[in-house]
């Protein structure tokens, strides 16, 4: 199943990144679109990714040697994507919380585990492809895989936040009783991605949204 979403994904990325108009928030859309379809799974980010980038460098590839502010654009709209779901993650805990849900210990350990290999997982898929690609464009994936390292993405700002407020969680459940932990109903880590991914489609929808105003808008001008 996820092979034929992988292979749509590059299509798509390919389409967007053989034009250079809106190629930020088209890129964007589409790899929340297709974290959407994987419930929003940590896990299932890296071949996004993977898949995003491969139909990047093809469609960067029609475009000649000046497509060197493209390949940034398209990868910020990535890590803004990813950002995104990340922050989906963080609503869906907060809406368990308020309702007195928590994690059960070992779910909240694979959550920790999964979230804080995101910002690496966008970082090294950027590097596979620089090692993978050939001519002009490789330089360009070297130059910005080595500035994103040294300076950050968005995904990382993300997820330490997250991280945070779900290790101060934690805690403050360890120090309660075991008659208050008794007491909580618990949260699977499947529940919190079924509903981060709802909140995922719904930033997804807005974005489109946006994009469409902003087409008829240019339409009219």
């Amino acid at each position: 199943m996820y092979y034929e979403l992988n292979e749509q994904v590059a299509s798509d990325a390919q389409a967007a990144a053989a034009t250079d108009e809106g190629l930020r928030e088209r890129v964007q859309a589409l790899v929340m679109h297709a974290l959407v379809d994987r419930k929003a799974d940590p896990a299932a980010v890296k071949s996004v990714l993977r898949s995003a980038l491969a139909g990047i460098d093809g469609g960067l590839a029609q475009r000649g040697e000046q497509a060197g502010n493209a390949l940034r654009e398209a990868v910020k709209g990535m890590d803004e994507a990813v950002a995104r779901s990340v922050y989906a993650t963080q609503m869906a805990l907060e809406e368990a919380w308020v309702q007195g849900r928590e994690f059960a210990d070992t779910d909240a350990k694979d959550a920790v585990s999964s979230l804080q290999d995101l910002e690496q997982d966008l970082l090294s898929t950027l590097k596979n492809a620089a090692d993978d690609t050939k001519g002009w464009i490789k330089g360009e994936f070297v130059d910005l895989a080595a500035h994103l390292s040294r300076t950050g993405t968005d995904t990382g700002a993300q997820v330490r936040d997250v991280l945070e407020r779900l290790n101060n969680r934690l805690a403050t459940v360890a120090k309660g009783s075991g008659a208050d932990a008794m007491a909580a109903a618990s949260i699977s880590r499947a529940r919190v991605s079924e509903v981060a991914s709802g909140i995922l489609r719904g930033l997804a929808d807005a974005l489109d949204a946006r994009q469409s105003a902003d087409g008829a808008d240019k339409d009219k001008g």
